[in-house]
């Protein structure tokens, strides 16, 4: 299947680089240029916070044995340009004890206090194009929009349009964003995809990955970040913006779950495999109801995690009047059982959620506002939703 991801953010990269396997694959960004481009995001299991402002640690400088992305001796780097399959490896690396001793799993490196295993799998190249060279490479079956519809302009609906992909995906679990959709691209088969995986695209100045062959020439890979002061070591390289991506994603799960007519489901089912699972609309309008004001009061906290959960009762209240806008009966969010959740979160995501959480909700305020609006007008009731939503306004007041 031929499957193209609108937009060149954490969310197209990473999902361009878990669909790579059997499809021909590739993103488009008006910004890409006439000839492409490449990203390089990073697969990884742990995202160590022990760096810089929680991003730099030993993910981000890994050491490499053997000359190996990831430090796995039996591996090697592998990428997917189209429909190239990409071939991942693993490795892991300890740091404890101020030693450094090379095994083969991976190595142990020196550091101070707070280092944890991290596992890094090897980077894979997405190809981002431009709009133009999209339609130019023939049809796309699939467009996943990371976009939210009424947010495209003029000229990238027209794009679509010329392209007449038979389905169109949007990963928006806005309410009413399906429907928006299926009226700007009638006849086209549409279905919301869930993310079912953590992205983060770094911002500038953070450290970035250096991907090398087997034969450990630093190659094309070096095009997505920059030096500080020209020549440098990995830990004076500086990631573009948007250009430095990294993802999480579970173990055998799906990669996204798809809700809307149970026919297209199942077409894209046939075509797609494990990478989707369908699922009822309400297991994906349902579950923004529940978290988004959890985001909202985090942002209103200025992203830390620990005020967030000091402060749980209005998320929680709001939740449950979001839930009720959709349910019609009164379900119960009470703060703390969203307190065990949170560290349960802690405990078992096996990335820093502490950090992630503030960096990247942080990025979508503006989204989590409009979710809220929304509950709030369709709700007789809903206290804690205008209040959470006048608290978002008042930081940019």
């Amino acid at each position: 299947m031929r499957v193209l991801f609108q937009g060149a953010g954490a969310i197209g990269i990473a999902g361009a680089a878990l669909f790579t396997d059997g499809h021909e694959v590739a993103v488009v960004s008006r910004t890409a240029g006439p000839n492409g481009r490449a990203a390089f995001p990073r697969r990884v299991s742990t995202f160590d916070p022990t760096g810089p402002g929680g991003v730099g640690g030993g993910h981000g400088s890994c050491r490499q044995g053997g000359g190996r992305a990831g430090g796995n001796n039996g591996g090697e780097t592998g990428g997917a340009t189209g429909g190239e399959a990409g071939r991942e490896t693993e490795g892991e690396t300890w740091r404890e004890n101020g030693r450094e001793t090379e095994g083969a799993e991976g190595r142990q490196g020196s550091a101070g206090s707070g280092w944890s295993v991290t596992r890094v799998a090897a980077t894979r190249r997405v190809t981002i194009s431009d709009w133009d060279g999209a339609a130019a490479d023939g049809r796309w079956d699939l467009i996943v929009l990371t976009t939210r519809p009424g947010d495209l302009d003029a000229e990238v609906v027209s794009a679509i349009r010329d392209i007449s992909p038979a389905f169109i995906a949007t990963t928006s679990q806005v309410e009413g964003d399906l429907e928006r959709v299926q009226a700007v691209f009638p006849g086209t088969q549409a279905v919301i995809f869930g993310p079912a995986f953590l992205s983060e695209r770094l911002d500038s100045g953070a450290p970035a990955e250096v991907v090398r062959t087997a034969g450990n020439q630093v190659e094309e890979a070096d095009r997505g970040v920059r030096t500080a002061g020209g020549q440098g070591s990995g830990a004076d390289r500086e990631a573009e913006p948007g250009r430095e991506v990294r993802f999480w994603a579970p173990a055998g799960a799906p990669r996204f779950f798809v809700a809307g007519p149970s026919t297209t489901g199942c077409s894209l089912v046939s075509r797609l495999g494990r990478l989707v699972l369908p699922v009822p609309m309400e297991a994906v309008l349902l579950p923004p109801r529940v978290f988004i004001p959890f985001v909202a009061e985090l942002s209103v906290r200025d992203g830390s995690w620990a005020a967030l959960k000091s402060h749980l009762d209005r998320p929680a209240k709001a939740a449950s009047e979001a839930v009720r806008t959709r349910l019609g009966a009164q379900v119960p969010v009470f703060g703390s059982a969203a307190h065990v959740v949170l560290e349960a979160v802690e405990r078992i995501v096996p990335i820093d959620v502490t950090n992630y959480a503030g960096r990247h909700f942080n990025r979508h305020e503006g989204q989590a506002r409009d979710m809220l609006a929304g509950w709030a007008e369709s709700a007789d009731s809903a206290h804690a939703l205008r209040e959470l939503v006048a608290a978002l306004d008042a930081l940019v007041d």
